[in-house]
């Protein structure tokens, strides 16, 4: 009897922290509204509003770039800048594409040099026959910008993945 009911009390006090987190969670959803701009099928922009009580406040900002085959080549980010009413450059990611491989490459804005020369990484992703994923390696540019030095190599669970995908 008492394991029951110390049961019924952990249950109940379980589904009332992931309802709050459920409701902080929608809060959170909704604090936020979407403006896509889209030409010939594709998203080539994007804006993310902050929505405070009936006022749209602009947040960010993204700018897509595509291949002759319609596979993302650039993302480009901004963030609103309310003090001089600007767009400020955030950061940048470009993928190149290979026959087993894409390279994805990672820069933040950096002000004083007026370019996307920050925090500058790399990542690898090795493709299987069927264009899936199996491992990706991740790099950071060595202080002197002249070469990359590999910071982790990660192959891919399927297993894993799988699972996940089913729940």
């Amino acid at each position: 009897m008492k394991t029951t009911s110390l049961f019924k009390a952990v249950a109940f006090v379980a589904m009332v922290i992931v309802s709050v987190m459920n409701s902080e969670v929608k809060a959170q959803e909704n604090s936020f509204i979407t403006n896509e701009e889209v030409k010939n099928e594709l998203v080539v922009a994007k804006t993310i509003f902050k929505k405070d009580g009936n006022q749209l406040y602009r947040h960010i900002r993204y700018e897509f770039t595509y291949d002759d085959q319609n596979r993302l080549t650039g993302k480009q980010a901004s963030k609103w800048d309310s003090v001089h009413e600007e767009w400020l450059p955030y950061f940048k990611m470009s993928y190149q594409y290979s026959d087993n491989e894409i390279t994805m490459l990672y820069a933040r804005w950096n002000n004083s040099h007026k370019a996307f020369d920050s925090d500058v990484k790399k990542s690898v992703y090795e493709l299987n026959d069927e264009n899936m994923p199996v491992a990706y390696k991740n790099f950071k540019q060595n202080t002197d910008k002249s070469d990359w030095t590999m910071v982790s190599y990660n192959k891919a669970d399927y297993t894993y993945n799988l699972l996940a995908m089913a729940k």
